[in-house]
């Protein structure tokens, strides 16, 4: 790990690590922070024991707490503008906002990068490279796009490229949307033999119907689910399996679901949601 000297530090002082408490990040985040994270790592910066290297904090999707904006309080994006001031220049900060929100930030002193815009060139570039670099590393995907033309096999270089300028076009800057695209095709439950490819999704909503149905296949099998992706999509924070438990069991008035047949349904869950450790 990068921050090496920086987990040992933790290990060795543990109002630190009670600092950095889930229960003290939501009672105190400013203190958690500045005390636990920013000052230590400046601390270690002075004395050599952090390399000399550019870090990085990655924010995803910034608009998200202005749906559950407090009464009081800071939502992300107010913390991070007052915190600002205290970050050293090599500790960086890289957010992500949906374009008809992007409003919440301007009080944010970053660099903007716009990635709506479809013809950016470096946008393309990147997109085109991932997926050749599936493409080269997966014979299935490869195997799956190999298509016909008055019934001779075109070359694999010349089918490739017309699958990434398809897939290219088909994205729209997503990268999401091809990463999930090219999974299918690996796994085989896409096969793009044509040379129009008109069996590939053309949008993300698409792509997770597809998902369900092959995992949910009829409405019986999906209405086993229901509550616990109900429970999971409507917290404000990732629920331990037991607050899901519980909180599935609150859903059902008529009877109630043990907990081997609970974890049964979680499983088939598999991917959709992830088991934090």
């Amino acid at each position: 790990p990068q921050l090496s000297g920086y987990r040992d530090y933790l290990l060795n002082e543990p109002h630190l690590q009670a600092a950095l408490s889930l229960k003290e990040c939501i009672s105190n985040p400013d203190a958690a922070l500045t005390r636990g994270i920013l000052e230590p790592l400046a601390s270690l910066k002075r004395v050599g024991k952090l390399e000399n290297l550019n870090c990085v904090i990655l924010v995803d999707a910034l608009c998200e707490a202005e749906y559950h904006r407090p009464d009081h309080g800071d939502t992300i994006t107010t913390f991070l503008a007052k915190h600002m001031v205290n970050f050293p220049s090599w500790l960086k900060v890289v957010a992500t906002v949906r374009t008809q929100l992007q409003e919440i930030t301007k009080q944010l002193p970053y660099t903007r990068i716009n990635l709506d815009n479809n013809s950016n060139e470096n946008i393309q570039k990147d997109i085109l490279g991932y997926v050749n670099f599936r493409l080269q590393n997966s014979p299935s995907i490869q195997t799956n796009i190999t298509s016909t033309t008055s019934g001779k096999s075109e070359s694999g270089s010349v089918t490739q490229h017309k699958f990434s300028q398809h897939l290219l076009n088909l994205s729209q800057g997503s990268f999401l949307f091809v990463k999930l695209t090219l999974d299918l095709l690996e796994r085989g439950h896409l096969v793009a033999k044509s040379s129009g490819y008109k069996v590939l999704p053309v949008t993300l909503a698409q792509i997770y119907s597809l998902h369900f149905n092959l995992r949910f296949p009829t409405v019986r099998s999906f209405e086993k689910v229901t509550h616990i992706l109900s429970v999971c999509l409507s917290a404000l924070y990732p629920l331990t399996l037991l607050e899901i438990y519980y909180s599935v069991n609150a859903l059902l008035v008529d009877n109630f679901l043990p907990w081997q047949e609970f974890f049964q349904r979680f499983k088939l869950l598999s991917g959709f949601l992830v088991k934090r450790l």
